[in-house]
């Protein structure tokens, strides 16, 4: 997949202890209910398309490009239930990216790693308290019951809050330098 657009940094032009990760969101719950909308739509197209063509203009060969429509709509809406998050560090600073399958991304979480009160494996009980005592939560991970999910802890907008990742080993390893001995790094398979 191609590099996606409006994320500016690049391993390139980037200094040392640079680290980018990117990893697809799992169908969630609200992923399958954005998707059973859109089937529901193409249907109710479908049956509307034919309705007019059939019923009211009684025209049924028209009803033949209708397969065609059916893809168009498909085309242009199924790809915006394709999530994908990048997890870059560099100069401090950890970005979150949130993309879909028109590839265009925005930022969605920018936080200095500095200010941390602790990154923590999520799976882990020693660290369940860190995570429960946190007034808000950000999830910007493949998914909650995921392999290598990790939460940190930032003051965002004056609330404690929580912010779920995927981690990587480089991508842990840039927050550890940036972020010093608050970041718990464990073994992860990525």
């Amino acid at each position: 997949m191609a590099r996606p657009k409006g994320i500016p940094f690049t391993e390139e032009n980037a200094g040392a202890n640079y680290a980018e990760f990117a990893v697809a969101r799992k169908p969630d719950g609200k992923i399958r209910t954005q998707r059973f909308l859109f089937i529901l739509t193409y249907l109710a197209f479908a049956l509307a398309y034919c309705f007019v063509f059939l019923v009211l203009v009684k025209m049924g060969p028209v009803i033949a490009i209708l397969p065609l429509f059916l893809l168009i709509m498909w085309f242009f809406t199924w790809k915006l239930t394709k999530i994908e998050y990048m997890y870059i560090v560099t100069q401090g600073y950890l970005h979150v990216y949130q993309y879909n399958g028109y590839n265009n991304a925005k930022e969605v979480l920018k936080v200095k790693l500095s200010e941390n009160e602790g990154v923590y494996p999520a799976g882990d009980a020693d660290y369940a308290a860190f995570a429960k005592a946190c007034e808000a939560t950000l999830d910007y991970s493949a998914g909650k019951n995921t392999d290598d999910l990790y939460f940190a802890v930032f003051r965002i907008n004056g609330k404690k809050t929580a912010v779920y990742f995927t981690a990587s080993a480089k991508v842990l390893t840039g927050m550890r330098y940036f972020g010093g001995e608050k970041v718990v790094v464990t073994y992860v398979s990525r």
